[in-house]
């Protein structure tokens, strides 16, 4: 729900609701609040106008996207993860748009949650985003996103959604990539990207962060994996890349489905932010950028040894 930008500046989104797990009470507009990290001084504050909050919308991520340097001409992408839409605010005009497309939306297939003997069902949609490396030849960058309830990853060029008629083109959208990363519990809410193009990603229900090297297709051969551990990653919520010249990966666990639907032990550690720098991470994985192409195999092999066919 937060996001620094190369300006120093803090991103912050409000979702204006308390008691989420329950009623779900609104006590103010969504919105976005920008603050100056230098001087921790509020910027700029936008509201997201009513029409584009549709009734129980919960807003839960938010991500900039600065290019150049140019501070003035910031953009912010904003997913909503129970009424499937993306939100698009332009710093320079301050105003924002409202798109729609399918590929916001659950898998019903894997609305099945299942995480130290607790199952539970989430209809969440899109969550996850993650914004490529500038690309020099068409000036452009790919958002990468997901629904938390899919197990399939998608991108669309920022300039579609920069567009404020891309809710009447649809068939712009035609990111769906590869494979999925598997037929069960390879939930992910959040992600991230490097700058080598790496896109880190959390995997809620298998207590790990997963990675791909967007430069290599989008098969499960390719999807690595850089940690897993029931204890210390147990449901990793959240990740970040920092802007640091060795970028730095940043994960919270929180033991969030304990939380909801069991109990959390106060004399446990439940809640944990780990770090790594992101070139060690995937260094002898298959998302390390030095690592050889692998050979082409049929997945369909795989899956039947692992009884996911």
């Amino acid at each position: 729900m937060r996001s620094i930008d190369p300006c120093g500046r803090l991103w912050v989104l409000d979702s204006g609701t308390v008691d989420v797990l329950n009623t779900t009470t609104q006590l103010c507009p969504p919105q976005i609040v920008v603050f100056d990290l230098r001087t921790d001084k509020l910027l700029w504050r936008h509201r997201i106008p009513k029409d584009q909050v549709p009734e129980s919308a919960l807003f839960t991520n938010i991500i900039a996207d600065v290019r150049n340097n140019k501070c003035d001409e910031a953009y912010a992408y904003i997913a909503d993860v129970l009424r499937y839409g993306v939100i698009v605010y332009s710093w320079k005009e301050d105003r924002s748009w409202r798109i729609s497309h399918n590929f916001f939306y659950p898998d019903p297939i894997a609305c099945r949650y299942k995480l130290d003997n607790i199952t539970f069902r989430w209809t969440d949609g899109i969550f996850g985003l993650a914004l490529s490396p500038l690309n020099p030849e068409t000036n452009d960058r790919m958002l990468y996103f997901h629904p938390m309830s899919s197990y399939r990853e998608f991108s669309v060029p920022t300039s579609i959604l920069r567009s404020d008629s891309a809710d009447d083109n649809p068939e712009e959208f035609k990111g769906v990539l590869g494979e999925a990363r598997g037929m069960q519990n390879r939930h992910s809410s959040a992600s991230g990207m490097d700058a080598r193009g790496v896109l880190f990603y959390n995997l809620v229900t298998q207590n790990g962060v997963g990675c791909w090297n967007s430069n290599r297709p989008y098969k499960r051969s390719y999807q690595g994996l850089v940690g897993q551990n029931s204890e210390t990653l147990s449901f990793p919520n959240d990740l970040k890349i920092d802007h640091e010249k060795r970028q730095n990966l940043w994960v919270l666990s929180n033991k969030l489905h304990k939380y909801i639907y069991a109990s959390l032990n106060p004399d446990e550690k439940n809640f944990r932010i780990l770090t790594g720098r992101v070139d060690d991470l995937v260094r002898g994985t298959v998302c390390d950028p030095e690592a050889e192409p692998l050979p082409e195999t049929d997945n369909r092999i795989v899956d039947c040894l692992n009884g996911e066919l």
